[in-house]
């Protein structure tokens, strides 16, 4: 019974680690000093790649391939058992204020991609304005930027990467006008 509970509490360690790892390694590492809180423990928490935190039947805590040892022993299973429901009540908390809104953040890309194709727009419209004009008045060597920035523009890579801002922003913009409506 004890072996089975203990590797749920490791596989739900693996989850809490993952979560908070997903929103960044500031979080992670709360996490982890959230860990060394309850469980009386100074673990090493550098900024790794890799994180893996399990702990062992006989009350050890393995963490990056080392065994670390509570300053204040773990005595059976129940006192193991209310560490890691403390642990888990301030891990929720944590993971649940952190958590990330998809919906804010694709609104926030929405309106930076909008800001984005404007100012291409108006570099465009300002690049086309002086080269026009240097045209006209016979400034060849102005002239020769405009070819230099309208090349630029209508290359095939970028031509394809402004395009689908093109397209992102006018969906966006479709969007809001039928939202209004």
């Amino acid at each position: 019974m004890s072996t089975k509970r203990l590797n749920e509490i490791n596989k739900e360690l693996k989850v809490y680690i993952n979560e908070s790892g997903f929103i960044s390694n500031k979080c992670r590492n709360k996490l982890l000093k959230i860990f060394e809180e309850e469980f009386n423990i100074k673990l090493d928490l550098d900024n790794y790649k890799n994180v893996d935190l399990s702990i062992q039947e006989d009350f050890k805590v393995l963490y990056r391939d080392d065994l670390y040892e509570s300053s204040e022993k773990i005595k059976d299973f129940a006192d193991l058992e209310e560490r890691y429901t403390r642990f888990k009540e301030k891990a929720d908390k944590l993971l649940s204020r952190k958590e990330i809104d998809f919906k804010t953040k694709s609104n926030m890309n929405n309106v930076s991609n909008l800001i984005i194709v404007i100012c291409i727009i108006g570099i465009v419209i300002t690049a086309l304005i002086f080269g026009v004009r240097a045209l006209l008045n016979g400034n060849y060597y102005d002239c020769l930027w405009f070819l230099i920035i309208l090349s630029w523009v209508v290359s095939p890579s970028l031509k394809e990467k402004v395009n689908t801002r093109f397209i992102q922003a006018k969906n966006y913009v479709k969007g809001l006008l039928k939202k209004v409506k």
